[in-house]
């Protein structure tokens, strides 16, 4: 077994916190071995002025500023596609050994696909071996909603295996950060104690950190933010948008929709700040957006999260990263300073310009037999993301078929080049028109590209 470098200590049989602070001596730590000794909890002898515990790591790098990664919806013993026991181990690879080192890891809910002992054990055996995870980097952890809570004991097993709070308060270079882990939607006992936690806590921090960013994380999207949390997608909560909306100087990350983040929609400015930080499982896109559902062709080989840098002038740059391929995500994303909401670049976007096909673009359309048409056609550009085409079939101005089809746009690098779209019990003998329109994410259409076929 490994030993994970976590920063814990249980401060009650409910709803706990922690303050922690990096130094750059181990040696005033105190070391207490937990459960099997596969978790190590680094204890500092002092209290913190709240009477939390400030906790002493090692620093990995002499750099004034935080720099963190933040990643969600492990779901160990999910065996989507290879299975987390060897998407987890890539991504974190991937993503904490760039250089400068991390401070600091943020897994942000849905840790296992059931909630169940030995599925924290191997999420423990990951996170502890310092082949994945250097040893000079923090990792924090916390509950997600659905799959961590499956089992009726979901929390007391949580506590009991990871050794971490459910909701932790830390500080890191002189930066605050806020964990909640969260119950689900609903007026709950726990959800009312991580609603109280959260709001006390984003009291302390702008009080004692003005000017700053407050880093929260939770696994459920604030509603109507950034992509996966709107009213009609099914992933956000609106339960803790009353402690959110007071502080413009918040950047929440969160997960649980899975959502790609290339999509641009992934951040959005409002009050605050919200980003979608992906999924280290598998995709998903919004519900009818596209002929083949939520999960599109090769949705099992998407994995991704970001790297968070706090910049010496204030701004925080966010780095999205396709782990799956070891690639960035352009562009980099800038929360800028002052965290006043006075400069808030991704406020109210409205994705333009729209996609445009090359000069000259055809598709192809091929007869294949027993009344069936083949339309093949090139992607298109965008300055962001094309999300999905609409390829018509006409028959004269009327519209006789149409296919909605993924660009696969999260498969970045390796995203095809061209497409394909197949109809079936076309008319025969019909003489038809074949239009391919490009999509972006907010809905700007492309000038389609246009071709007659007859049969």
């Amino acid at each position: 077994m490994y030993v994970v470098r976590i920063i814990t200590i249980l401060l009650s049989i409910g709803f706990m916190s922690m303050t922690s602070e990096f130094a750059a001596a181990r040696k005033n730590n105190e070391f207490a071995s937990a459960r099997k000794n596969n978790v190590s909890a680094a204890f500092a002898s002092s209290s913190a002025p709240d009477d939390s515990v400030v906790a002493t790591l090692p620093q990995a790098r002499e750099v004034e500023t935080p720099r963190f990664a933040v990643i969600s919806d492990t779901h160990f013993e999910n065996n989507v596609g290879e299975g987390a026991a060897v998407k987890v181990p890539r991504t974190l690879k991937n993503l904490l050994f760039k250089q400068p080192l991390p401070d600091a890891v943020f897994v942000v809910g849905d840790l296992t696909n059931r909630g169940k002992r030995e599925q924290y054990e191997q999420l423990l055996d990951v996170f502890g071996d310092s082949t994945n995870v250097p040893k000079s980097v923090a990792v924090y952890f916390m509950m997600g909603y659905q799959h961590d809570k499956s089992e009726t004991n979901g929390p007391e097993v949580y506590l009991e295996t990871v050794g971490q709070p459910l909701h932790q308060y830390i500080e890191i270079k002189g930066y605050p950060f806020i964990t909640i882990s969260e119950g689900g939607r609903r007026e709950t006992p726990h959800n009312l104690e991580a609603r109280r936690f959260l709001d006390e806590k984003m009291t302390f921090a702008a009080a004692k950190f003005p000017g700053k960013p407050i880093f929260v994380f939770m696994h459920i999207p604030p509603l109507n933010t950034c992509y996966g949390s709107g009213q009609n997608e099914g992933w956000g909560t609106d339960f803790f948008l009353p402690v959110l909306e007071r502080y413009p100087q918040a950047i929440v990350f969160s997960g649980h929709s899975h959502f790609p983040l290339g999509d641009p929609r992934s951040i959005h400015q409002g009050a605050f700040t919200a980003v979608n930080d992906g999924s280290v499982s598998c995709s998903e896109v919004e519900p009818n957006a596209v002929d083949a559902g939520v999960n599109p062709e090769n949705y099992e080989n998407v994995t991704e999260g970001v790297i968070v840098s706090v910049m010496k002038n204030g701004d925080v740059e966010i780095e999205r990263r396709d782990t799956y391929r070891d690639e960035e995500i352009h562009p980099c994303w800038t929360v800028e300073a002052p965290h006043d909401g006075s400069r808030f670049a991704y406020k109210n976007r409205n994705g333009l310009p729209a996609p445009v096909f090359a000069e000259g673009a055809r598709p192809a359309v091929a007869a294949t037999g027993n009344g069936e048409l083949l339309v093949v056609f090139p992607q298109a550009r965008d300055n962001e993301a094309v999300h999905h085409y609409i390829v018509e079939l006409l028959e004269g101005k009327r519209t006789i078929a149409a296919r909605r089809i993924f660009s696969q746009f999260y498969l970045n690098s390796a995203a095809p080049k061209e497409l394909s779209a197949k109809f079936t019990e076309v008319p025969p003998r019909a003489r038809l028109t074949v239009r391919v329109t490009a999509a972006d994410s907010y809905g700007n259409l492309s000038a389609p590209a246009v071709t007659d076929y007859e049969q």
